[in-house]
């Protein structure tokens, strides 16, 4: 059956008022943690959304309120040709596409089926619907580059840290293809995801925030680091912020690579610092590659090491600078900075949930 041939037409939502919408957005990932946040502001926003899901799911914004009653859903999988879906809605202003495998150590069928498959299924279903696709990559698609990295369309490097970089750049230039072909089409790239500036609230703790607490556990000890490593942290008030700015005015970010991340970046020297600023942490050593002993490490300590190293160890040698200003220029949003005071509200709020123990 084709898709126009399965295409139906799904309930509108309506404001409290009774206006309608602005926009119809389908958006994909709507049950993970940008992908909850992005629909609290984007309904806030008067935007009627229709979420992919794999059976009705919850839907927390960054308030954690449960918005899943206020949207439309249908049951499908982004591996998928048209994401599996048995009912397609129609008239749909917005593709944007969110969901992803961000797992470090996946295995390649995986991230071929799920970020370069995926993203190609939703290109297939924006030229269908005849609407505009917003796709949410990562600003490490830069891979091993140093220095400056600026917002445009990925160059031909290919030396990458893990499959989930590998895969999400080559998900970009599939996009960028499309646009090459007509599609009306933006990419987003957050960086290292934290919690919201004011309060340092957060709905999920995964990836880095799982590293984090290992930082401050005296399970690591010590990592080989670069003496000028930084971190890119981004709050995710201000990832939201921007992907509800592009996808309110596609127009003007249709075939641009938007960073959404922070104009400086953290040293991973003074993260350590903030943790050992905490009575009971046991922060983790920074040492200069070149000095590195592995011998010196504890039993346990070396069983860690083998475990995480070859997933997070390398992104302490990362000297990025991301450049963000198209989104300021082109919406004037601009990103709160990532400070100490800062890092201490996300700690304090890991604390308070009992995540972190130090």
């Amino acid at each position: 059956m084709t898709l126009k041939a399965k295409a139906v037409s799904l309930k509108r939502h309506f404001a409290a008022d009774g206006r309608p919408g602005f926009m119809r957005i389908f958006l994909t990932g709507g049950t993970g943690l940008l992908g909850g946040a992005l629909v609290g502001s984007l309904l806030d926003a008067r935007h009627d959304l229709c979420l992919l899901m794999r059976g009705k799911g919850s839907v927390t914004d960054m308030d954690g309120r449960d918005r899943s009653d206020e949207v439309s859903w249908v049951n499908g999988d982004i591996t998928l040709l048209d994401f599996g879906m048995e009912t397609v809605p129609d008239e749909i202003d917005l593709l944007i596409h969110c969901a992803a495998l961000t797992d470090f150590a996946a295995h390649q069928a995986d991230y071929d089926a799920t970020n370069i498959a995926g993203t190609v299924h939703a290109i297939d279903l924006a030229r269908a619907w005849g609407c505009p696709l917003l796709h949410v990559s990562t600003a490490y698609v830069c891979g091993r580059q140093d220095g400056v990295i600026a917002e445009a369309p990925l160059g031909d490097q290919n030396d990458f840290t893990n499959g989930y970089e590998a895969s999400k750049a080559a998900a970009e230039r599939i996009v960028m293809a499309a646009v090459g072909q007509g599609l009306v089409a933006a990419i987003a790239r957050p960086s290292i995801i934290v919690g919201r500036h004011s309060d340092g609230k957060i709905s999920q703790m995964d990836n880095f925030y799982q590293l984090f607490r290992l930082m401050g556990s005296g399970k690591l000890g010590a990592i080989p680091a670069h003496e000028d490593a930084v971190f890119n942290f981004v709050p995710i008030d201000h990832v939201v912020a921007g992907l509800v700015a592009m996808a309110e005015d596609m127009p003007s970010f249709a075939g641009e690579a938007v960073h959404l991340a922070a104009p400086e970046p953290v040293a991973a020297t003074a993260l350590v610092d903030a943790i050992a600023s905490y009575a009971n942490a046991d922060p983790v050593q920074l040492v200069i590659e070149r000095d590195f002993d592995p011998t010196l490490l504890t039993a346990v300590q070396r069983r860690m090491h083998r475990r995480i190293a070859p997933l997070y160890f390398e992104y302490f040698t990362r000297r990025h600078l991301f450049e963000t200003q198209l989104l300021e220029s082109t919406s004037g949003i601009a990103c709160s900075p990532v400070d100490g005071s800062a890092l201490k509200r996300m700690i304090d709020y890991c604390i308070k949930t009992g995540f972190l123990d130090w």
